[in-house]
């Protein structure tokens, strides 16, 4: 009896341990979500933004980095960058969109935008079961591994999802 009390447990650990890795996704014009594998994806045609160590930037198609006079990338005004690590933790081989940043009004996410009023973004970000936190800066949301900062201050989103470092990695 305890070793199938104890198969069981393992089993709705196991599934649990998987459900808190993933947010499903939701309508969204963005083309990949937080957390998404992408090991079979060909970012070939994406232009990869340079600076990151122990993963890769990317910038969604569409947005073209200019140069400055030192040649150094700087952002097109509006555009938005996929960072891809291993996940859930540095050590797995799998690669997955561990960070998301916009700053182009046009994507939308659970129906909103940078343009989004603070009413809008505290309504749904509860309705979605985020703990949503106000400060100077903009707002945040929380839901288990998941934050997404609203600062309104530089018109921006990020969205991010916490990768372990169990080995203390250092890139």
């Amino acid at each position: 009896m305890k070793k199938i009390l104890a198969i069981m447990f393992a089993i709705v650990f196991a599934f649990l341990s998987v459900g808190c890795n993933k947010l499903p996704s939701p309508e969204t014009n963005l083309e990949f979500w937080i957390a998404e594998k992408v090991d079979n994806v060909d970012f070939s045609n994406y232009q990869m933004k340079y600076g990151l160590f122990g993963g890769n930037m990317y910038y969604g198609t569409g947005y073209v980095p200019t140069l400055d006079e030192n040649g150094e990338q700087v952002d097109p005004e509006h555009c938005v960058v996929y960072t891809v690590t291993s996940y859930p933790d540095y050590m797995n081989k799998a690669q997955h969109i561990t960070r998301i940043e916009i700053t182009d009004p046009e994507i939308k996410f659970y129906g909103l935008s940078i343009n989004s009023s603070r009413e809008d973004i505290n309504m749904v970000m509860q309705e979605h079961g985020f703990t949503v936190i106000e400060d100077e800066y903009g707002i945040t949301a929380k839901k288990g591994k998941f934050t997404f900062d609203f600062n309104k201050w530089s018109n921006y989103i990020t969205i991010d999802v916490e990768v372990t470092n169990r080995f203390n990695i250092i890139f």
